[in-house]
């Protein structure tokens, strides 16, 4: 399996707080996964690591070397903000060194990401979304996710961004959010849930433990979602341990561990 962490980080322009968390994010998706990986062994999961302040050249490079491999699974963690390229109409995932108005230009392309993974060698491949984005491009969102998840699954969660106002209003939606609750779910497992965990079946429990997620979606009167969920394909090669069965035997704690090579 193939797996590919990118996680991109904006910490100096407050536009773009909203990325903030996506490196530890990947962290914490990285110990996540690999700690409770059905097949774990030497050679069986491949980590590729995009330095959260890398450029769309550096991070898209490291992305097609990946990609290029032969594997069962290609599994590629995506977070922190996106904005809208409204030249070129499409998302774009904000870098490191980026002002309000040379993000679209500098940033990763999401359709760069989704175009890699479409042409890769792997059997399998999943992305993963752990997203802010800015107002455009959350109004945007939706409609580009419609024509980007017939080209790959897609999987996961994309906050919308509202910087605090003065320190009045906290701070909304930040990019790592679904690695938290990913890492906690793991690590407690999921009770009367089979041995064995894919997407489909952890997606009602991370659903439920967020509390943005649209619960009262389509009702008249709802307060507009803070937060859109993707679902996760029927059936999914990324399988993995439900240590709620393992307790009291071999119990371990994703949330510890050497820390992530590249971060």
């Amino acid at each position: 399996m193939e797996l590919v962490l990118l996680g991109a980080e904006c910490s100096g322009e407050r536009a773009f707080g909203g990325s903030l968390g996506a490196a530890e994010g990947a962290q914490r998706f990285w110990r996540a996964v690999t700690s409770t990986l059905v097949d774990a062994g030497p050679g069986r999961c491949r980590v590729t690591t995009v330095h959260p302040e890398a450029d769309a050249n550096a991070a898209l490079a490291a992305l097609q070397q990946a990609t290029a491999r032969e594997g069962r699974l290609l599994l590629v963690y995506l977070a922190g903000q996106l904005t809208w390229d409204a030249r070129r109409r499409r998302p774009v995932l904000v870098v490191a060194g980026s002002l309000r108005d040379s993000a679209a230009r500098r940033g990763l392309p999401c359709e760069w990401v989704t175009s890699a993974m479409a042409h890769g060698a792997a059997a399998e491949a999943l992305l993963v979304l752990d997203l802010t984005a800015d107002q455009e491009a959350w109004q945007e969102w939706p409609a580009w996710l419609g024509a980007a998840a017939e080209t790959v699954p897609v999987w996961g969660r994309v906050a919308r961004y509202e910087p605090s106002r003065r320190g009045r209003t906290p701070v909304r939606g930040l990019a790592g959010t679904l690695a938290e609750a990913f890492g906690r779910l793991l690590d407690t497992g999921l009770a009367g849930a089979p041995a064995v965990l894919d997407p489909a079946l952890l997606h009602p429990a991370l659903l439920a433990l967020d509390p943005d997620a649209p619960q009262a979606e389509g009702v008249r009167g709802a307060p507009e979602p803070a937060v859109r969920w993707s679902a996760p394909p029927a059936d999914s090669r990324l399988l993995l341990r439900n240590r709620a069965l393992l307790r009291g035997l071999l119990r371990g704690d994703s949330r510890r561990g050497s820390a992530l090579p590249g971060y």
